[in-house]
């Protein structure tokens, strides 16, 4: 078993459960469904096929809060290509976030996706096609580990410079899959079974989560380097 870590960056973010009629919300940290699809985007998967989307859902997951945005709404407009309206709806997003991810499985197969998310089949998403990531997402592979959220405690704190500045007591929080049985799990309905157009299906996972004490400040982000060195006085 291998463990893969992420690095989910980006202006904005939406990793919404709730998509009926003109609501397009998202939870505050990325979801199982979400993440997976960015993966089998990577993979060139189809969205009809279940039974690679199995073999990809069957890995544990696990999602650490490294600087949580700020959530945002969107009055959104849009019409069709003869210039007809469509119905409004209001979108929310989270701005300037920061999360590590990891997933659990066999070898083989966490390899073959961290090569993947180098060299995308399609481009990369958190959450919605309009939210690019700001940095590729792979970051690391952890060989001969099982359990994702004992990684994520090791893994050195991924937020904005400027932000590990700002709050240096911030304390992350991972949420991982657990026993359904956990006094502490809660019910997610993100666990994905089908990504099939007009046929999407989830299903329930049970989660569990645990808030690590105050970060310690990680090596800078190669684009916060890239602003120092530009500004050095901060005037910018």
């Amino acid at each position: 078993m291998s463990v893969l870590v992420l690095v989910l960056a980006g202006p904005l973010q939406s990793w919404g459960t709730v998509a009926r009629h003109t609501l397009r919300d998202t939870r505050p940290h990325p979801t199982k469904s979400g993440v997976t699809g960015m993966i089998a985007a990577a993979l060139g998967t189809a969205r009809t096929d279940t039974t690679r989307l199995r073999e990809l859902a069957a890995c544990s997951f696990a999602v650490r809060t490294d600087q949580p945005g700020t959530r945002i709404k969107d009055f959104h407009t849009t019409h069709t290509r003869d210039g007809k309206s469509l119905p409004l709806s209001d979108r929310y997003y989270l701005s300037d976030a920061v999360f590590t991810a990891a997933l659990a499985g066999p070898g083989p197969l966490i390899e073959t996706m961290y090569t993947a998310l180098q060299f995308p089949h399609y481009a990369l998403s958190l959450g919605r096609r309009a939210c690019p990531p700001s940095r590729p997402p792979q970051f690391a592979v952890e060989h001969d580990s099982h359990d994702p959220a004992a990684v994520l405690e090791t893994v050195p704190w991924q937020a904005a410079a400027w932000f590990q500045e700002a709050h240096p007591a911030h304390r992350m929080t991972i949420h991982h899959d657990t026993a359904a049985t956990d006094p502490a799990a809660r019910i997610h309905h993100d666990h994905p079974l089908d990504f099939t157009p007009g046929a999407r299906r989830h299903g329930p996972r049970a989660v569990a989560s645990r808030t690590l004490p105050p970060a310690t400040p990680g090596p800078p982000d190669f684009f916060d380097a890239l602003d120092t060195l530009n500004d050095p006085d901060g005037l910018l």
